[in-house]
């Protein structure tokens, strides 16, 4: 099931690989840039040859090194030496710290990479485990799209282009986008990206790209964010209406991370100021007549539908293919009969 809500409560859990650092309160109120939870990776550890690196005896090394055991040293710092003619040394080959000397070797074991987790959208802390999880609310329109390049960015939103199925072209992008999240149809060149890259933007939500520009989406420094897949396919327009009426406002694009959690989705996320209530969104709906429906497959993909009648019978189709099957209302189209199997209910 796909979410394409106008309003909605949303929780977004922040889950750190390792244990580490909760920087957050419960019940604190963050904005998208902020640093919710940190830990420092594991460190690497390097076995120094002393007598091979300054071309000396093992029994003549221990004279020629400079460190002590738990000394803390940066990368290029002379660990021993010089020694003969050519004055050859050896040096840290990463900051870290001097963790044993024992017969013309030294052990350094590098400072752990510290990892941070940014909230990604504002909202409100509601629960915390102190070492490894946080989890955030807020109030907004949820998007949630089908790929993403594995970047997190905040901004501003403009549409560029004239509609769902416009391509992002260089010569819509000048300087008056620079900083901006940009909505468009599709991208097949790469030319727009990297123009995008020039204006500093912080994302590009679209509805498809060819699958041959992945190389170069995962290369950007900004999210991607795909709403419908790899191909020529415009975003649908549910969503498309919605990033319409949100334009100027800030979304936070989520095109997903190097350790996802079970049922993340790519998406996007636009804080509402809201002072009713709202629901949470359903995590199971019936397919049913009634239900909103988005079609996945051709020759009507991306289309949005409202569902008819769920037929009892097995439909056979001109591929020779027999499955279970649904008559569907396609807006500007029709009524059709698909397959199951070839849509999914959009909530």
């Amino acid at each position: 099931m796909t979410h394409v809500i106008p309003i909605t409560v949303i929780r977004r859990e922040r889950v750190l690989p390792v244990p580490g650092a909760v920087l957050v309160r419960v019940n604190e109120r963050i904005q998208a840039a902020d640093i919710v939870a940190e830990a420092e990776i594991e460190p690497k550890h390097y076995y120094l040859d002393v007598d091979r690196g300054l071309g000396i005896s093992i029994k003549d090394a221990g004279r020629y090194i400079t460190c002590q055991k738990g000394d803390r040293v940066e990368t290029g710092d002379v660990l021993a030496g010089p020694a003969g003619v050519p004055r050859r040394t050896v040096r840290a080959p990463a900051a870290g710290r001097i963790v044993g000397i024992n017969s013309g070797r030294i052990l350094l074991e590098s400072f752990g990479q510290v990892l941070q987790i940014k909230a990604g959208f504002p909202g409100k802390v509601i629960s915390s485990d102190g070492a490894q999880a946080v989890t955030i609310e807020a109030i907004g329109t949820l998007i949630q799209g089908v790929w993403g390049n594995g970047l997190q960015n905040y901004g501003v939103m403009r549409l560029v282009g004239d509609g769902p199925s416009s391509r992002l072209q260089t010569d819509q992008l000048d300087v008056n986008l620079r900083g901006a999240v940009l909505v468009a149809g599709i991208c097949d060149h790469p030319a727009p990206f990297h123009q995008a890259t020039e204006l500093s933007v912080r994302g590009v939500i679209l509805g498809g790209m060819p699958s041959e520009l992945i190389p170069v989406a995962r290369r950007l420094p900004y999210p991607v964010l795909l709403t419908e897949g790899f191909g020529e396919h415009p975003i649908n327009a549910a969503a498309f209406n919605l990033f319409v009426s949100n334009v100027g406002r800030e979304v936070a694009v989520d095109a997903g991370c190097a350790w996802p959690q079970p049922g993340q989705r790519p998406e996007a996320i636009i804080p509402q100021p809201s002072s009713r209530q709202v629901s949470h969104p359903d995590r199971v709906i019936s397919l049913k007549p009634g239900v909103r429906v988005r079609v996945l497959k051709p020759p009507y993909q991306g289309e949005v539908a409202v569902v008819k009648e769920i037929l009892k019978r097995v439909e056979t189709y001109p591929s020779g293919i027999r499955a279970k099957s649904a008559t569907i209302e396609i807006d500007g189209v029709g009524t059709k009969t698909v397959p199951l199997a070839n849509i999914e209910i959009l909530q």
